[in-house]
């Protein structure tokens, strides 16, 4: 497909179209409801046809083959894009009067062969401006809950998808502004998708994911950890296990999750409360969230919760979801009161042997976020970007405009000066502080 060139489209109603170059279309300013509309690739023998869907009860048909496809497809991981994860989401989180803007690409038989998990709503500049901003589920919402995020394609047809994906969101006249954070920066989509946007798409690092190899031994692992614990943690097992007495037990049903729910959430909160922080379960609906996506996780050997007792007591956890090979460390906790002790630093020891253990482990995932105390454990990182295209015409200028003088404003004034700038102008003061 060339860049600028018309594109095949096929309406609801089955009649053949052929729609302008994307860039040539009139932009809205505001929500406009999307009728389901498609697009044709081809490539050789093979074919792909792009369709948005953007109704819940497309949402809701497309839970089977959507984990089918996530299970085989040629992305690192998996468990932010599964079916069930994103619809929770969608239901407890989706920002108000948001729409589904789900991309599903089938091949010449019907077969899901592609698909983007994407929505549409309004993002809006600490209120200044407001643009229609197409992203992924999971993001755009002010939480953040999902990482490694891609659009989804089965191997053989990467490219198909990513121009087929372009093609749908181009002939659009919804939206403003592209803005996909957090894909791999390897991603076998990625390069696709930002040929078939060109010029217009601008790619920008957001954040590394650290991870440890599991496929190797303890031994082999430690090889990669920073020097002091490398040198030391062997030995804060060891304390630990001379004075009291050690069980170390991993959750694996969705029974025992009912069990022990409460005292993971408990440590989480312990250890934040610690450090002066609200800690996550604060966040609206969170534990509602972690509840429903853990209870379906464990149903589908895709979690565990690691718990450590000292003398019958539960005084550290960690949670990880588990898909494809990847542990994604997601949540932990621990008791305060043991510094000595290093819990932390123990539990995640603990957790990263039993991955190097169990069979079909072969990374344990830091996520992202910056903690430093990653550093101390791996120098291995997989890169994110995000991707971000602007259309045409005077309010995606001015919010690009607006976005860089806010980004400048931050990073050239100390947080001691903006304050004063704030408590001088009072309601004058930027809102983007």
């Amino acid at each position: 497909m060339q860049e600028q060139a018309g594109i095949i489209a096929f309406d609801q109603g089955g009649t053949t179209t052929c729609s302008p170059s994307p860039f040539e279309r009139q932009v809205a300013d505001g929500p406009a409801l999307l009728d389901q509309s498609s697009v044709d690739m081809t490539q050789g023998p093979q074919g792909v046809t792009a369709t948005v869907l953007t109704h819940e009860a497309d949402f809701d048909a497309l839970a089977g083959e959507w984990d089918e496809l996530v299970s085989v497809s040629c992305q690192h991981g998996g468990f932010f894009s599964r079916w069930h994860w994103n619809r929770v989401w969608w239901r407890m989180y989706a920002p108000p009067h948001s729409e589904l803007f789900l991309i599903a690409c089938r091949d010449r038989n019907g077969r899901l062969v592609g698909l983007a998990p994407l929505y549409r709503h309004g993002r809006s500049i600490k209120g200044l401006l407001t643009v229609q901003e197409i992203c992924f589920l999971g993001t755009g919402a002010g939480l953040k809950t999902s990482e490694h995020l891609d659009i989804i394609a089965r191997s053989g047809y990467q490219q198909l998808v990513g121009q087929g994906v372009a093609a749908c969101i181009q002939q659009q006249a919804v939206w403003q502004r592209l803005w996909l954070w957090g894909v791999h920066a390897n991603s076998p989509v990625l390069a696709h998708l930002m040929k078939a946007f060109g010029a217009a798409a601008t790619v920008l690092p957001c954040d590394r994911l650290p991870y440890v190899t599991t496929r190797s031994d303890w031994a082999t692992v430690k090889l990669g950890l920073g020097s002091n614990l490398r040198t030391n943690i062997d030995r804060y097992i060891r304390r630990i296990q001379k004075d009291y007495k050690c069980e170390f037990s991993s959750v694996r049903t969705s029974e025992q999750l009912e069990e022990f729910m409460d005292s993971f959430v408990q440590l989480h909160q312990e250890r934040w409360q610690s450090k002066g922080e609200p800690g996550s379960f604060t966040l609206p609906n969170f534990k509602e969230f972690m509840q429903e996506t853990l209870r379906e996780a464990f149903r589908c050997d895709r979690a565990r919760l690691w718990m450590l007792f000292l003398d019958g007591q539960c005084v550290a956890v960690l949670q990880a979801f588990v898909d494809r090979g990847v542990a994604h460390y997601f949540q932990g906790g621990f008791k305060t009161g043991y510094d000595k002790h290093h819990l932390g630093s123990v539990m995640i020891a603990l957790a990263v042997q039993d991955c190097v253990q169990t069979d079909g482990i072969d990374e344990f995932d830091f996520m992202g976020g910056g903690a430093t105390y990653k550093d101390h454990w791996t120098k291995t990182v997989h890169e994110a970007i995000e991707l971000e295209v602007l259309r045409t015409g005077f309010r995606p200028k001015l919010y690009a405009a607006i976005s860089h003088f806010a980004y400048v404003y931050k990073r050239t004034l100390p947080q001691k000066v903006r304050k004063k700038i704030r408590k001088a102008l009072g309601p004058l003061a930027p809102k983007f502080q």
